[in-house]
């Protein structure tokens, strides 16, 4: 993947949806991109608890049309079309691999140009989906041993997980709200130094 600066990932975005214009805009300098997506009340998805709002990954893509290899880690229900390999610790939701992200780095054969994780937020998310709880600092230093240098980390969330500085470069903050009632979640991004 070639290196483009967090500006061209903005203006990608800008230039995607120019329809969000007013309420769900990113902007960029040479070390950070941040914004909010206003998502709205669409209850659309996939029926499975916790799937991504709609148009989620429409939006994430926009900012990375050059990503080759990427990574859906925790990808739950997501659809087999989706461009990139899903994994998923539960097999009855059939993804390219099956595993515990816990020991990702001994579970992949690749490397990675991106890798968008959406572990479970709490102890109640993780017993929705019968699975245990992420320790989500151990997931993140598997994510660095597979990512190519320059390669991005997005992990969507209700909590910033510890990274090492020397590894990871935090630089992307995207607000993310849907509508009342719903969770605000934060998609933070890292890249691989």
């Amino acid at each position: 993947m070639k290196v483009h600066s967090l500006k061209e990932r903005a203006n990608w975005y800008n230039q995607a949806f120019p329809q969000y214009a007013k309420y769900a805009w990113l902007q960029a300098s040479p070390y950070w991109l941040w914004g909010i997506w206003s998502i709205g009340n669409n209850y659309k998805g996939s029926g499975y608890y916790g799937s991504f709002p709609p148009k989620f990954l429409d939006r994430v893509m926009s900012m990375f049309p050059d990503a080759v290899n990427i990574l859906h880690l925790f990808s739950g229900s997501l659809d087999n079309k989706v461009k990139g390999d899903r994994f998923d610790i539960n097999p009855d939701l059939k993804p390219d691999i099956v595993g515990d992200a816990h020991d990702l780095s001994n579970l992949v054969k690749k490397k990675y140009d991106l890798i968008i994780a959406d572990p479970p937020y709490s102890g109640e998310d993780a017993e929705h989906y019968g699975t245990p709880m992420v320790n989500r600092n151990k997931v993140v230093e598997e994510c660095v041993k597979i990512l190519y240098p320059h390669g991005f980390l997005l992990w969507l969330d209700q909590t910033l997980p510890m990274y090492k500085k020397r590894e990871l470069n935090r630089c992307i903050s995207i607000g993310i709200e849907r509508s009342t009632n719903h969770r605000f979640r934060q998609l933070i991004g890292w890249q691989k130094v």
